[in-house]
């Protein structure tokens, strides 16, 4: 009987010695055969990878549209945002459209304008303010292919991504390079976003995307250091889409999160280098301003406590109790140390509701 290894080694021995024994020129003629073989599957493989790749970015591209969104000119939102916003949405169901919230608020009238400029009515469907997101619905049938939802929670630093903001006519390469927390002056908290370079101008409600097409994130700011190291570089700040999925079923259901409505003040405040939070503004129909604070007002402490930071103080505020719970802020005016009770309130009631929601 035949050892199978032996026999197998020999077979190999015998076939390299028979081609040992051909003349020189078969010899070239079959490895020239091999190598064009070889060439061929590489040229295949790339082929099929190019191929692969103009789906995906045919996908992205029919997926992104521009929002035109039109608010009422006397609202509170318009004079920060202003009544007229452009930005991006990407679609992600049947006549459904994500983007960045700030752009819905109070939003009077929307129009989506797609891939091919055919432009179509819309309303808001919902906004979270405490994640950041939007949702806008077409009033007639969209038609467009809706993208898969990727795993933003999944990605590793650094990763490179791509981005399409509305207009664009080609992805834009972006790199992630952390996740450091973001406080935003206007009661705002983002515990671990997208945070990439270079910074882009077209950010505003802009997809982020994987090599796969899959949606990681949504644009929401231009940030002056996206990287938290010893290099600070300009970037941007997308909404990592695993915060929506959570909540989605019940944005769709009913135009806002379920349960009870976060803690909300109305206080837009920077940090102050000798410690405590300054206010720079106020909702004027807020809580804030209603109890008495004063834009110039320096915050020093929550419930006797002394506040750190923005971070700080929006997470030991929502710590309190949802929206209608009580705090005592410690604040200094002119010179003198005061205290204030204010019984914080829903975000949202205080908007004009968007038609729609």
């Amino acid at each position: 009987m035949k050892h199978p290894i032996f026999y197998s080694d020999l077979k190999q021995t015998n076939a390299i010695a028979a081609l040992a024994a051909r003349p020189k020129a078969q010899v070239h003629q079959t490895a020239f055969v091999v190598l064009l073989a070889l060439l061929m599957i590489l040229c295949w493989h790339a082929t099929s990878a190019q191929a692969q790749s103009r789906d995906i970015t045919e996908q992205i591209m029919q997926s992104v549209v521009a929002l035109q969104v039109s608010a009422d000119p006397e609202s509170p939102s318009s004079r920060s945002l202003g009544p007229q916003r452009i930005g991006t949405g990407v679609v992600i169901g049947e006549n459904l459209i994500l983007t960045v919230g700030y752009l819905l608020i109070e939003a009077e009238d929307i129009d989506v304008l797609d891939h091919q400029q055919r432009r179509l009515p819309a309303n808001v469907a919902a906004y979270d303010p405490a994640s950041g997101f939007g949702l806008v619905k077409t009033l007639v049938p969209l038609k467009l292919q809706a993208v898969r939802m990727g795993d933003s929670d999944g990605l590793k630093l650094p990763r490179r991504l791509l981005t399409l903001g509305q207009s664009e006519k080609e992805l834009t390469e972006l790199f992630l390079v952390s996740r450091k927390p973001y406080a935003g002056n206007w009661e705002y908290l983002v515990d671990a976003p997208l945070m990439t370079i270079p910074a882009v101008n077209n950010w505003s409600g802009a997809g982020l995307f994987d090599d796969d097409g899959a949606l990681i994130g949504i644009g929401s700011l231009v940030v002056a250091d996206a990287t938290g190291g010893f290099n600070p570089r300009p970037g941007n700040l997308y909404l990592p889409i695993n915060l929506l999925k959570p909540i989605l079923d019940d944005l769709l259901a009913n135009g806002r999160r379920s349960g009870p409505a976060q803690a909300w003040l109305g206080i837009h405040s920077q940090e102050h280098p000798d410690g405590g939070l300054q206010i720079q503004r106020l909702s004027p129909d807020g809580p804030a301003a209603l109890a008495g604070l004063q834009r110039g007002d320096r915050i020093l402490a929550l419930d006797n406590t002394a506040i750190t930071g923005l971070s700080d103080f929006y997470r030991r505020l929502w710590s309190k109790g949802p929206a209608g719970s009580r705090v005592e802020l410690t604040f200094l005016r002119e010179g003198v140390s005061r205290k204030v009770q204010i019984t914080s309130a829903d975000r949202l009631a205080s908007l004009r509701k968007p038609k729609g929601v």
